[in-house]
């Protein structure tokens, strides 16, 4: 096997735990490709390749203008397995991007120079991230590796200026020469007392801290019978921007509690981790201030006015996987005009056409003679554009 060196490496002192080399012969991609789903109605996102057996690879980005993407979304059902090297190099637009759960290997270079990317979530079923894959991502500030992963290749985030928190699980065993050489020097490391990623730490001159779920210093939790944590409010009284983390020092955050974030009046990002997979009723009622919502994969229902009386939020994108939203879960969302969805997720209501002279969401539409126009589907984009939404009417009881 074949060692690439880093050009970023800092030389023969640089301490390894394993191996000071990381590499994989790269393999030419398939020679059968396509574009992503979005492609068939004129936006043409990504380009995957078939590897022969059922899963795909992420072969590169086209969109250079793409600034949050889901890439097992743009998909479709086909699992992607690998990205390729060099395939969204130089996307410095790229401000979010869900890794499929799927994902094994992450080639070199892979996400290098995407100078707006802020943070990032590695799936544990990732075998290794390839040399270089996320250097220079010049605003990434946070990142969390999921328990599952075993290699962080050489130079894998060097140059990343700004990044200040990485929580390695006791699983990375193996990190190759100047995986972080470069980064800020509030670089902390964080994970279980006994992960190698210490000794890694001390050997090269890094801060390593052994933090409890109960630390956290943004999110007030509690812990469940299975194990699991739940979110049931903020630590800080006038949040304006909350992140849900997929895992908290080896603990999975499962759900957000009822009315967690009620009527929270500063709140205007929000950020949900890939290990929630359920948000409670009025979890997020009456945020008005709330602009953005983003999903990673791993959300299979929103409950009961979710997000009502988001005022402000204009777009939603719900991930792969959804099941199942709510009665009511966006009524009072004035103005909300996109939502882009899986085929299979149920409603718990319906979105309808108002009539002339109703009062937005004021007023609930009686009629029952119009027909259903309100979402509009695209089957092979997984797509549904809301025409108008400002009423409801629910498909049935009990959803």
């Amino acid at each position: 096997m074949l060692t690439r060196k880093s050009p970023f490496a800092q030389g023969e002192n640089d301490r390894t735990i394993m191996q000071d080399g990381f590499s994989a012969p790269v393999e030419s991609a398939p020679r059968q490709r396509f574009s992503s789903a979005c492609a068939m109605v004129g936006r043409r996102v990504m380009d995957f390749s078939d590897n022969g057996d059922g899963t795909l690879t992420a072969v590169r980005c086209v969109d250079r203008q793409a600034d949050d993407l889901d890439i097992q979304f743009e998909a479709g059902a086909c699992p992607v397995v690998a990205i390729a090297p060099r395939a969204f190099e130089g996307c410095a637009a790229l401000r979010r991007v869900i890794l499929p759960e799927s994902l094994r290997q992450i080639g070199e270079m892979a996400f290098s120079g995407c100078s707006h990317l802020r943070l990032l979530t590695i799936p544990g079923g990732v075998q290794r991230v390839g040399t270089l894959a996320f250097a220079k991502c010049s605003q990434l500030e946070r990142v969390r590796i999921e328990p599952g992963v075993v290699q962080l290749g050489p130079s894998c985030f060097s140059k990343c200026a700004a990044l200040k928190r990485v929580e390695m699980p006791a699983s990375v065993t193996q990190i190759g020469g100047g995986a972080f050489f470069g980064c800020s020097k509030e670089l902390r490391l964080y994970g279980a007392e006994e992960a190698p990623a210490a000794q890694y730490a001390r050997l090269n001159g890094l801060t390593f801290d052994f933090q409890s779920w109960k630390d956290d210093e943004e999110l007030v939790l509690r812990e469940e019978e299975d194990g699991t944590l739940t979110v049931l409010g903020a630590r800080q009284t006038a949040p304006h921007r909350i992140e849900i983390p997929t895992e908290i020092c080896g603990r999975r955050v499962a759900a957000i509690a009822p009315k967690a974030f009620f009527a929270s009046g500063t709140l205007e990002q929000l950020v949900v981790g890939g290990g929630v997979r359920e948000i409670g009723e009025s979890a997020f009622f009456g945020c008005r201030q709330l602009v953005s919502v983003s999903f990673e994969r791993g959300l299979e229902q929103l409950k009961d006015s979710a997000f009502a009386g988001c005022e402000s939020l204009t777009q939603v994108t719900l991930p792969w996987g959804t099941s199942a939203v709510g009665r009511m879960a966006f009524f009072g969302c004035t103005r909300l005009s996109f939502v882009k969805m899986p085929t299979t997720t149920r409603f718990g209501f319906r979105f309808r056409r108002l009539r002339a002279g109703d009062s937005g969401v004021r007023r609930r539409l009686r009629g029952q003679d119009e027909p259903d126009q309100r979402i509009k589907t695209n089957k092979k984009t997984n797509e549904k554009r809301i025409l108008r939404q400002e009423a409801v009417k629910p498909i049935r009881p009990g959803l």
